[in-house]
């Protein structure tokens, strides 16, 4: 039975009570006559939205109000939703009206509800289609539904091919459980996953995939899929980590990469509880090959050494340019040290093949050293530098070697580490000082020359070798400040001995194939000679060959600039090198000097003596003269008289002995008695 109530507008909170008074609940049907003269649309709008506010359930309605004078509202109580459609014998004629009415509304708000929905579908499908992703939709078997325009112009297919069959046989990829996505997302989990796909053109395109479960009712009814194209994206990716992680000559992991795969390798090693090997690699002497082809081309005969290493390696083992010429390798899981060094061996016989490059054949050699997981080193930053460390010293042997870390080697490390922080402070501090040791006439025993040796006598750990700092001191730059210093002062310390007493004394001093290569070194002789006053016909520069056969033409112009000023040239440690004797007639050489490992084992049924012999005939062939050091036994010295040898230098003379002993010793000995 209907129930009616009639209410005469005031205000909204005064309609509130009116309601809350009669107990409307928000549940429950009612038709909402509106008697309205002369209201406003947006006025009538709200008064609307309010009442359905509180009884969203009722129809709302605007009665013609043409002859009313006051507002008011008639409210028709229909009950609860479910009991609105029943046939009542009591009140027929007034239920009969009712449902008309009820009928009258619900016709006309379900026409008005399908018209909205046509709207919203179709801007629905208009937003879709005009989307340049691909989108389509799926049913709960994973069949096609529905399609846009771009999913036709990407793959040539439109939903009339498509229509009932399987997204899933499209898709599937053995990369990606694409039916385990698709089974999240009909349970209500929207998922994405990146997906390679080929486009119409057969070409793959890689796209970010977006799964979307369409629920109604808290139930899934429908998939919708967004698929995006970022193969662009992707590409430019890769390029960008290509530059950031790859050696742009040899196309190898950089050094960068190489430490990240190296930490993969040692977390799963120790999950693993296993053990692997690396070797650092690094060519003997490269800057040579560098230094004549030009650094371009140096790299490039890089890249070919890469691919030698590469092929030599198990397909497992993870190659890298570490930096420069020095290479770095991670060997697969389990491999023996037995099986190291032969995989080792085998590298360093395809680097020593001849390379054919620009007209001319070139030889590589090189060193490599291996560290151990975990017994080298628990970390990446130990692990190489336990491999460095192992590399140093088969460098130090020579190279062309392969060297294991041994736990010593870290100690050696450590003291180079001082020994090149304490050289960078040894001049300022006054640590460096000259042994002189004198070089006498083979026939008249008069002394002809003082050898100027340098020697650092460190406030730690005493004398240090020269040959344990100098290569340092070559390395780090260091050896032109401290080679001028020595010059300079061997050649005061010589003028001052001549202004007392030793008048026609000579100084023979080392110059390193780094500083005789600077293109200051003539202008930092002369100055040499100014400051101290010395004749430049009493300076001897020891050369090696290994600094004459550096930049030849170079070298040759500037011994002759040398020679010009009226320095002598002498060539330390003759027949250690390869001196071509085409290029020794055309060098201003005055001396040659015999390595004294020639002298060492000197005698005459010796390949020494042989030797000995022709660099003796070869000198005075070429006008030079020749000195012998290293000579400590009357044996040698009767031999190289025999020889004709014209300068002897060695501890048979005299050992080393700083400037303050010099003089005293030439005054107090005989040295004629040491030719006899």
């Amino acid at each position: 039975m209907i129930r009616s109530y009639t209410y005469t507008y005031k205000d909204k909170n005064d309609l509130l009570n009116f309601m809350n008074m009669h107990n409307f609940s928000s549940n429950e049907l009612f038709v909402i006559k509106a008697y309205l003269p002369n209201w406003e649309s947006i006025e009538v709008s709200q008064l609307k939205k309010f009442l359905l506010n509180f009884l969203p359930s009722s129809v709302f309605i605007i009665v013609n109000t043409s002859n009313k004078e006051e507002a008011f509202l008639t409210f028709n109580h229909y009950g609860a939703l479910a009991e609105t459609i029943q046939y009542e014998k009591i009140n027929h004629l007034e239920n009969d009206f009712a449902m008309a009415d009820l009928l009258n509304i619900a016709t006309n708000k379900y026409l008005n509800l399908s018209k909205k929905y046509d709207e919203i579908k179709e801007y629905f499908f208009s937003v879709v289609e005009s989307i340049p992703d691909i989108i389509f939709t799926t049913d709960l078997n994973g069949c096609f539904t529905s399609v846009n325009a771009a999913f036709k112009k990407t793959f040539a297919l439109g939903i009339d091919e498509l229509k009932g069959k399987s997204a899933l046989s499209y898709v599937l990829s053995k990369n990606v459980p694409i039916k385990r996505y698709f089974i999240k997302a009909i349970r209500g989990i929207p998922v994405q996953f990146e997906l390679n796909l080929k486009e119409k053109t057969g070409e793959l395109a890689t796209f970010i995939m977006h799964l979307i479960p369409i629920i109604v009712q808290n139930n899934t009814v429908e998939v919708f899929v967004i698929g995006r194209n970022i193969t662009k994206e992707r590409k430019i990716e890769k390029k960008m980590e290509r530059i950031a992680y790859y050696d742009a000559d040899t196309g190898l992991p950089n050094r960068m990469k190489f430490d990240e795969v190296l930490l993969t390798r040692i977390k799963r090693a120790k999950k693993g509880d296993y053990e692997f090997l690396i070797m650092f690699l690094d060519l003997d002497r490269f800057k040579t090959v560098n230094d004549m082809l030009g650094h371009k081309s140096g790299d490039k005969v890089l890249k070919v050494l890469a691919k030698r290493i590469s092929s030599i390696i198990p397909k497992t083992a993870y190659l890298g340019r570490f930096s420069g010429d020095k290479f770095s390798i991670i060997l697969p899981e389990g491999t023996q040290s037995e099986e190291a060094l032969r995989i080792g061996h085998e590298i360093l016989q395809t680097i020593q093949m001849p390379l054919h490059f620009e007209s001319q054949e070139l030889y590589v050699s090189a060193s490599i050293g291996i560290s151990s997981y975990p017994s080298d080193g628990s970390d990446n930053v130990e692990l190489l530098k336990n491999a460095d460390a192992a590399l140093n010293r088969a460098k130090q042997q020579g190279g062309s070697t392969i060297v294991f870390f041994a736990g010593e080697m870290n100690k050696e490390t450590w003291q180079r580490i001082e020994i090149e922080r304490s050289l960078r402070k040894a001049l300022e501090n006054d640590e460096f000082y000259i042994a002189y040791q004198p070089i006498i006439d083979a026939k008249t025993g008069n002394l002809s020359t003082c050898e100027a040796l340098l020697r650092w006598d460190h406030p730690e750990y005493g004398l240090i070798p020269p040959m344990q700092f100098i290569p340092i001191a070559e390395e780090i730059g260091l050896i032109h400040p401290i080679g001028n210093w020595v010059l300079k002062n061997a050649c005061k310390q010589t003028k001052s001995w001549q202004e007392n007493g030793l008048k026609h004394l000579s100084v023979s001093v080392n110059v390193s194939a780094y500083q005789f290569q600077n293109r200051h070194f003539t202008e930092e002789v002369k100055e040499a000679l100014d400051y101290s006053g010395l004749e430049a016909k009493y300076l001897h520069l020891e050369l090696t060959e290994s600094a004459m056969l550096n930049h030849t033409m170079e070298a040759i112009n500037t011994m002759h600039m040398l020679n010009e000023l009226g320095v002598n040239i002498s060539i330390d440690d003759f027949g250690t090198g390869y001196s071509s004797l085409s290029y020794l007639k055309q060098l201003p050489i005055h001396r040659l000097k015999i390595d004294r490992s020639f002298i060492n084992h000197f005698k005459t049924d010796s390949p020494e003596y042989a030797i000995v012999n022709a660099i003796m005939t070869m000198g005075h062939g070429l006008g030079l003269n020749v000195v012998a050091e290293g000579v400590e036994t009357k044996e040698q010295l009767k031999l190289l008289k025999q020889l004709k040898c014209d300068y002897i230098q060695g501890y048979l003379v005299e050992k080393p002995m700083q400037a303050n002993k010099f003089a005293e010793w030439y005054y107090n000995s005989n040295l004629l008695s040491k030719l006899n």
